[in-house]
């Protein structure tokens, strides 16, 4: 998940030893985090991803996963890559090759690990590097979920309410698509 339960508690005002809602605040943070890893099309967590693709022809070859720590394998037309024939940008989630990447389809194989240490309410858990923004993001759109979905609408008085249906669509609600936004994949 891409935030902690107990930061989740915190956020929303609950005690920890409160645990009454701690089954439905679960459910709804990791809906959260599937729906903003599908919207930002990648994975945050850190962990060993495999990927084929296309030889593009230019020097960089952009990677799903970022930040890249390493590149354990890399095979281009199937021929092994030493790592001394390429650069990592990890930040940018990319591999630099000065004379460039051939072009092809599917020609290059790589192994990259990848990603953040998510947030964990695990004893003894290593602390995150997954940034603030986006466990707020998560945890303000589980907050959001929490609140009546099932309504559209809703009028008391002269008040009218209603309550969009982002998924429908794929679109995140206008704070959280803000908080994630630098975050989308730029592979796409």
């Amino acid at each position: 998940m891409l935030a902690s339960l107990k930061k989740a508690k915190g956020f929303l005002g609950i005690s920890e030893e409160d645990v009454s809602q701690d089954i439905e605040l679960l459910a709804v943070l990791k809906a959260a985090s599937t729906a903003i890893e599908q919207r930002t099309k990648r994975s945050y967590e850190y962990k060993l991803y495999q990927q084929t693709l296309n030889g593009s022809g230019t020097q960089f070859l952009q990677l799903r996963n970022y930040p890249i720590h390493s590149v354990p394998l890399l095979k281009v037309e199937g021929i092994e890559q030493g790592i001394e024939s390429f650069t990592i940008e990890s930040e940018n989630g990319m591999l630099f090759k000065r004379s460039g990447w051939p072009r092809g389809s599917r020609n290059i194989e790589v192994e990259y690990t990848a990603g953040y240490i998510l947030p964990s309410d695990e004893t003894g858990a290593e602390p995150a590097t997954l940034p603030e923004d986006i466990q707020l993001a998560c945890i303000l759109y589980a907050w959001i979920m929490l609140r009546d979905p099932v309504v559209r609408s809703e009028r008391v008085g002269n008040i009218n309410v209603t309550y969009a249906d982002f998924d429908a669509d794929g679109r995140l609600p206008g704070p959280v698509a803000a908080l994630v936004a630098p975050y989308v994949g730029r592979w796409v």
